[in-house]
C-alpha cells in the first residue's frame, strides 16, 4: 500500500472513529474552514441530485460552520431529535485513491452505520467522497459527500449517523 493511499485511510477511518466516540473537537478539526458537507437526496431510481444550491438534499453544509453548529446543537441538546443521543459505530471499508494532484486527493470509500437509540437498532449503508487537501503537511477534509444508498430513510438522520 502506497504512503497516500495508507494516509488517507488513516484519515478515514479516524474520522468514523471520533464520530463513534463522540470526539467533536477532533472531528471538526478534521475539516477546512472552507468544507462541504453533503448528503444529497434521490432524485429517481438511478440518479440523486447533483446541485446542492437549486436541488433538495438531505443535509448541505456548505462550511465548517456548518459541522460546528451541528455539534453545539447537539451537546448542547438543542437538538430535540437527538435526546438522548444515538450510539453508533461506522464500519468504513473500500477505502480508494482516485487521484492526487498536488496537495489535492480525491478518494472514495463505502460505510455501513449501525445505529442504537430509542427506536431500536438500525443498519444503513452509504458511499463516501472525500476531497482532501495537505495543508501544512496534514490531509484535511475539504468536501464529503455521503450518498445513502437507501432512497427512504427511517428516523432522524445528523452527522454521526454518516
Amino acid at each position: 500500500m502506497s504512503d497516500v493511499q495508507q494516509e488517507v485511510t488513516n484519515l478515514i477511518y479516524r474520522e468514523a472513529t471520533l464520530l463513534d466516540r463522540r470526539e467533536w473537537d477532533d472531528w471538526i478539526d478534521l475539516y477546512t474552514e472552507d468544507a462541504v458537507y453533503w448528503v444529497p437526496s434521490w432524485a429517481n431510481e438511478e440518479e440523486t441530485t447533483n446541485d446542492p444550491e437549486l436541488q433538495l438534499n438531505l443535509i448541505y453544509l456548505r462550511n465548517r460552520g456548518g459541522l460546528e453548529d451541528r455539534v453545539f446543537r447537539i451537546e448542547s441538546r438543542d437538538s430535540y431529535a437527538s435526546v438522548p443521543l444515538d450510539r453508533t459505530v461506522h464500519l468504513v471499508s473500500n477505502v480508494l485513491v482516485q487521484k492526487e494532484d498536488g496537495d489535492d486527493i480525491e478518494a472514495t470509500a463505502n460505510c455501513i452505520v449501525h445505529t442504537y437509540g430509542k427506536k431500536g437498532g438500525l443498519t444503513r449503508g452509504s458511499l463516501y467522497d472525500f476531497n482532501l487537501r495537505r495543508i501544512n503537511g496534514e490531509l484535511k477534509i475539504t468536501r464529503k459527500k455521503i450518498t445513502f444508498i437507501d432512497d427512504r430513510l427511517e428516523g432522524p438522520i445528523d452527522v454521526y449517523h454518516l
